[in-house]
């Protein structure tokens, strides 16, 4: 814009109505939100040493992506990329759209991919593939040596196969496409006999705590002993006090590792011991974790692994710190 066309919009503005000011006020906001996500990314143009493809040296600009980023050029292959290429953000169109997407799965209480689309102006579907884009980033995200006293215990959630088109096909036509291993849920809620059948299609969730703030949460392939086995030798220190419900494989772990155990259950009891031992900790993680699940009413299990990535993200710090950390994540190669 031109210096004196500024000027003369600076003076303006008292003039403007109150709906007017609103409305300027929310492109301002709108454009702090894009120039906040393209300096984000812009900072990992100072690493970009080397081509991303073939691994040459001979870099020199090729103008600029359609977002305002700086297009490099490797004079090896001749292939173009930006700081923003093998990230989460590549190919982003609208980047301070975006930028309010990551702030919302931050928020308090995320909205539903719908309602955020009509507020954005975007389709629910590109709100829910930026928002798996997001939480692909985040997996393994969380503490990995926990140590002082540590508390253990699996979450259980229904195995999910949404989007599946199986029971549709074998309804269709059952001579060519035949019944899926599991009956559908809502049969098990008719049989008398669900509870022995339905536990078998449970996906343990391991969750791990400290009490000094260390949180870690992992998807196991099966309900056996030694994937969850191999999960605590990852993740609990050496110098650790187990406490854990009263499944025996954790008092395995704990010989093995040689570290104090303290089995309680919420049945029998005792619930605390030695006033300083108990598992009330986990159990309130599992709440608010069942809480953070329940509107997205069962998500696929391939894509449960992300979510309950997200769920350990949003705990890291306060929301501000946890949403940093996720751009750091995301702006990794």
């Amino acid at each position: 814009m031109d210096s004196t066309i500024f000027q003369q919009f600076c003076t303006e503005v008292g003039t403007l109505s109150v709906s007017q000011i609103r409305h300027l006020g929310e492109v301002l906001r709108t454009l702090d939100a894009r120039i906040d996500l393209l300096s984000r990314i812009d900072e990992r143009r100072a690493a970009l040493t080397k081509c991303l493809y073939c691994g040459g040296t001979s870099l020199r600009r090729w103008g600029q992506t359609r977002t305002g980023l700086q297009r490099l050029r490797c004079g090896g292959c001749g292939k173009t990329f930006s700081s923003a290429t093998s990230t989460a953000v590549e190919r982003v169109r609208k980047p301070e759209k975006f930028h309010r997407v990551v702030a919302d799965m931050f928020s308090t209480v995320p909205q539903s991919c719908r309602k955020l689309g009509d507020e954005l102006g975007l389709d629910k579907m590109t709100i829910w593939r930026w928002r798996h884009r997001i939480i692909m980033a985040m997996l393994g995200v969380g503490a990995t040596d926990l140590s002082g006293i540590v508390e253990a215990d699996e979450k259980l959630f229904r195995e999910s196969r949404k989007g599946s088109r199986e029971w549709v096909n074998h309804f269709r036509n059952p001579t060519i496409y035949s019944a899926p291993p599991r009956k559908r849920w809502e049969d098990y809620r008719r049989s008398k006999v669900r509870n022995n059948v339905a536990m078998s299609w449970q996906i343990p969730v391991l969750t791990v705590v400290d009490r000094s703030g260390g949180r870690r949460a992992d998807v196991l392939p099966s309900r056996s002993g030694q994937p969850l086995l191999d999960r605590l030798d990852e993740h609990i220190g050496q110098h650790a006090v187990l406490c854990s419900d009263g499944d025996a494989i954790y008092q395995v772990f704990a010989r093995g590792r040689g570290i104090p155990h303290y089995a309680l259950s919420t049945k029998t009891g005792p619930r605390l011991i030695a006033n300083a031992f108990h598992i009330q900790t986990i159990n309130s993680l599992h709440d608010r974790f069942e809480r953070f699940m329940e509107p997205f009413r069962g998500p696929a299990t391939k894509n449960l692994p992300a979510y309950t990535a997200w769920f350990i993200a949003r705990l890291i710090g306060g929301r501000t710190v946890a949403a940093d950390a996720a751009w750091r994540r995301m702006l990794a190669a």
